[in-house]
């Protein structure tokens, strides 16, 4: 399992590729937006989840 730290670090990198595209000029880009906004959402959900639930370890 990855740190919180390679987590973070993760979805700094996805949100800087996300502003590399934005806006999307293609329906791909389009769809590519779609699952990074997701996949960070889904990361801060889980790292939020883990914090309130007993803290997070690795």
């Amino acid at each position: 399992m990855r740190t919180e730290e390679a987590i973070r670090d993760r979805i700094e990198a996805l949100q800087d590729e996300y502003d590399k595209h934005d806006p999307p000029s293609t329906e791909l880009e389009d769809e590519a937006e779609v699952a990074i906004l997701r996949a960070i959402e889904e990361l801060e959900w889980v790292l939020d989840e883990r914090e309130t639930e007993d803290g997070f370890t690795t």
